[in-house]
């Protein structure tokens, strides 16, 4: 078990500095945080569910456009700290106005509505948590995590913490890739991959999260950090490879995808870092299909007439798609995501290989829901219970990587988070 210790400000981070954050009203036993959740989707309801059990939390609001989804949650939970209301997240005001009294927004909805709740968060003056942006490639139409750290002077203003891509990946895997350099002392290369082998049943085709995030990331050029410089790459085409996962995932094809790993954390841990990016294991099915859409420009964002009527290709796809929270139950298998970092520690050759890995039915045993909304909604959490107890105190736009790994690596365990820490050395044999 490692020992718990306090946020470390790292220099480069855009959130280092020093300032406290907001007041929370604490008690003995926990504290007194107020949470306004956006989306009660798949991962909204793990984290409703695991917010359930933590005495961290005195109120909890779940807020989504389809208010009777929220309502039923509420009502399944049934635990009076929490209340459901009808909300549209694109609506500034709208959040604004939800989340004044509160503590903290935690943002599951779509990243283009990142920037807008972000707003709603200035306004409201609260902290803001997120599980993930449009990815680090600027796009037209696009919330990038670049745009989203440019707030970082006005959440440090407000003495406010803004804390992006608190997820399993991007998430766990920064705070993987920082436990690990902090053991290294070079650190050449850091290698973020994900892979999932598993089966849904009664169900032709489906993905475990957002389908529009899935489209959008896998679509997307991906970037790398190559030779100590950030390039551009062809999606579904660049650095396809066979990649060996630890049992029982196995040997399964990876190919480079557009992730805020990639693009962060070379800009903050150093250390002589020349490599960094993200691969994930893509089934040829999966593929195929994603090369269609993009063929015939089912992959749109931006509507096209049919008939008289405005319709958005993607949301027409999305739609057809089974929702990602109605597979808890039906998928058979294990996910994985894990963070590979090659370096020197003491003049030896050093390599860490940390990861967590779980089984979808044991997740859906124990939150309900499949391994990869789990995955997603547990790092979150416990990033809020951090927050709400000051053991996270920064001010201003903060990335996983930038925050001291050891509460993590302590907690997660605890909360259906498993780490597995694979550790290779090599010395070098004088002549």
């Amino acid at each position: 078990m490692w020992k718990a210790g306090r946020w470390r400000r790292c220099p480069s981070c855009p959130g280092a500095g020093s300032g406290e954050s907001g007041p929370l009203s604490r008690s003995k036993g926990g504290s007194d945080m107020r949470v306004l959740v956006l989306g009660t989707g798949a991962v909204g309801t793990v984290v409703a569910r695991e917010m359930a059990r933590s005495e961290h939390f005195h109120q909890i609001i779940l807020a989504d456009k389809d208010v009777q989804r929220a309502r039923s949650l509420a009502v399944e939970l049934g635990d009076r700290r929490f209340q459901a209301i009808k909300i549209d997240a694109g609506s500034r005001s709208e959040v604004a106005a939800a989340a004044r009294g509160m503590d903290l927004i935690v943002n599951l909805v779509v990243p283009r509505l990142n920037l807008v709740i972000m707003e709603a968060a200035l306004d409201a003056g609260t902290h803001y948590l997120d599980t993930a942006s449009d990815g680090p490639v600027p796009l037209p139409g696009r919330v990038d995590v670049y745009q989203q750290m440019a707030l970082n002077d006005r959440f440090r203003s407000r003495g406010r913490c803004a804390l992006l891509c608190m997820g399993a990946d991007p998430g766990a895997s920064n705070i993987f890739a920082r436990w690990a350099a902090d053991r290294l002392d070079t650190v050449d290369s850091i290698l973020v991959r994900d892979a999932d082998v598993s089966t849904v049943e009664g169900v032709p085709f489906a993905t475990y999260f957002s389908p529009d995030t899935v489209i959008e990331e896998c679509l997307q050029p991906p970037l790398r950090f190559i030779d100590g410089r950030f390039v551009q790459g062809e999606a579904l085409a660049t650095g396809v490879e066979t990649h060996v996962f630890p049992e029982p995932i196995g040997p399964v094809t990876v190919y480079a995808v557009s992730h805020e790993e990639a693009g962060t954390i070379p800009l903050h841990i150093k250390q002589g870092l020349r490599h960094c990016d993200f691969k994930y294991a893509l089934p040829d099915e999966l593929v195929n299909v994603l090369k269609v859409l993009r063929l015939l420009g089912l992959d749109r964002t931006e509507p096209v007439d049919v008939g008289g009527m405005s319709v958005s290709p993607r949301a027409l796809v999305t739609a057809l798609l089974p929702p990602p929270a109605d597979l808890g139950g039906k998928v058979k298998g294990w996910s994985l995501v894990g963070t590979l970092a090659r370096g020197v520690k003491d003049g030896e050759a050093r390599e860490y290989f940390a990861y967590t890995l779980n089984a979808h039915e044991a997740s859906y045993a124990a939150v309900g829901a499949t391994a990869t909304a789990h995955q997603v909604a547990v790092p979150l959490v416990v990033a809020a219970e951090l927050l709400a107890e000051g053991t996270i105190d920064a001010t201003g736009v903060v990335l996983p990587e930038c925050l001291d790994p050891e509460p993590f690596m302590a907690r997660l365990p605890g909360r259906g988070f498993p780490i597995y820490i694979e550790e290779r050395r090599s010395r070098r044999v004088k002549s």
